[in-house]
């Protein structure tokens, strides 16, 4: 028995003993597991503390650029703090802001963060940097503009190829992804490209993307053919009849004469004969504007406007090649109250499908005014300028020349024609 005692006695020691260890064991590792767990909170007080710090540098830049004017450094720095206070931040240093270059907005800020755990090994503060830039656009007054919708800007829209003859007066071409003027340097005043201006005429990448603004023209579109599309073919100065043809006038007291099918036009002159004493709109529901062999149309006070189901292509025909020529030259609509004033030619937004246009060679297409073929991609090798006014706007998804076509387009009358263009802002962070 006493020697059991004894033996328990010696285990309770070395219990103790063992006891020790581990507490100095458990000690020593104390410490870097205090560390590891003390760099994660305060790392992550110090990353969700730059993030806030980085959505209120974007939101003053952007406010800043937006404002554009002597105050815009105010103006961020205003916007800048409204951020922070309501994100419960005071934290944050004044921030810096600078313009590196024209229309080009830099901003940057540094706040130090006190730590909660890391200062037991002496790390008592951390700090936080945040940086921004912006780019503004100026107001858009391109004579060639491609949207390019849903592609990447890397993506090439606004293609100058062969050897064209290029007079653009007033006026820019732009690109709301890439372009490439390896034809010709484009002679313009300016290229602008949401991606790369590759070869262009003062080039300009980089640039923020402008919105369509006259998609939305599609509402003052009617439809009243009721799927039918026998067609017609209209000469000069001759109203086609038929079940071809339908009249009516607009909510705007306009007449409409909507054609069910593709319209044929041929011969030489003007479709209205004379010089109209006021505006005609033409509607095409289901089919193209196809313009004959030999033939040289005008139009005058007469927007054009192409509708339908996605059931047939919605086109500009020319005759292709062989020795085969035509001439298309529209005027557009010019009355106030016409909510078409300005406008050429119009493809409705819905058509998607069968919509690509290829002229030329031998086509000459001229126009006043907006054409807008939206989602259309047009290849040319005719001939592409303005005719009268001198104030044209083609607007499509993409544009390709081909061969030594001409390119004329100015921009000197919009504003008595009537064409609206963005002349808004737009501005962008680029990092």
């Amino acid at each position: 028995m006493a020697i059991c005692k004894t033996a328990q006695a010696l285990v309770r020691r070395l219990w103790a003993a063992e006891r020790g260890n581990v507490a100095i064991t458990f000690g020593l590792a104390l410490l870097p597991i205090m560390t590891a767990v003390g760099t994660a909170v305060d790392y992550s007080r110090a990353n969700a503390a730059r993030s806030s710090i980085q959505s209120a540098l974007d939101a003053g830049l952007l406010a800043g650029a937006l404002d554009g004017s002597s105050n815009w450094k105010n103006v961020a720095t205003s916007v800048y703090n409204s951020n922070l206070k309501s994100k419960n931040i005071s934290t944050a240093a004044t921030p810096t802001f600078t313009e590196p270059a024209v229309s080009t907005f830099a901003g940057s800020a540094k706040a130090t963060i006190t730590t909660s755990i890391l200062g037991v090994i002496g790390y008592n503060t951390l700090d936080v940097y945040a940086n921004a830039t912006a780019m503004a656009a100026e107001a858009d007054n391109s004579c060639i503009l491609t949207l390019d919708k849903g592609q990447p800007t890397s993506h090439v829209s606004l293609s100058l190829n062969g050897a064209p003859v290029i007079n653009l007066s007033g006026c820019s071409i732009r690109s709301n992804s890439s372009m490439d003027c390896n034809g010709h340097d484009g002679n313009v005043t300016k290229s602008y490209a949401s991606g790369s201006a590759s070869a262009c005429g003062h080039p300009k990448s980089n640039a923020p993307p402008v919105p369509d603004i006259y998609k939305d023209m599609a509402k003052n579109i009617t439809q009243v053919c009721a799927g039918a599309r026998p067609g017609v073919t209209w000469n000069p100065g001759t109203l086609p009849t038929g079940a071809g043809i339908k009249t009516i006038t607009n909510a705007a007291g306009i007449t409409e004469h909507h054609i069910c099918g593709d319209m044929h036009v041929s011969g030489n002159g003007s479709l209205s004969g004379v010089a109209p004493a006021s505006d005609m709109i033409i509607v095409i529901e289901n089919g193209s504007l196809i313009v004959d062999d030999k033939s040289a149309i005008t139009t005058t006070r007469t927007t054009i406007v192409m509708t339908g189901n996605n059931n047939w292509p919605a086109k500009v025909e020319f005759p292709q090649g062989n020795g085969k020529v035509a001439a298309l030259g529209l005027s557009p609509s010019t009355s106030i109250g016409n909510p078409w004033q300005g406008v050429a030619l119009f493809l409705d937004p819905v058509l998607t499908k069968d919509v690509d246009n290829k002229w030329g060679p031998g086509a000459d297409f001229d126009a006043d005014g907006l054409v807008y073929l939206g989602n259309s991609n047009v290849v040319t090798d005719g001939n592409t300028s303005s005719a009268n006014s001198k104030c044209t706007k083609f607007v499509m998804n993409a544009f390709t020349t081909n061969g030594a076509v001409k390119l004329d387009f100015a921009q000197q009358n919009c504003a008595a024609l009537g064409l609206k263009q963005w002349d808004g802002i737009v501005v962008h962070l680029v990092k």
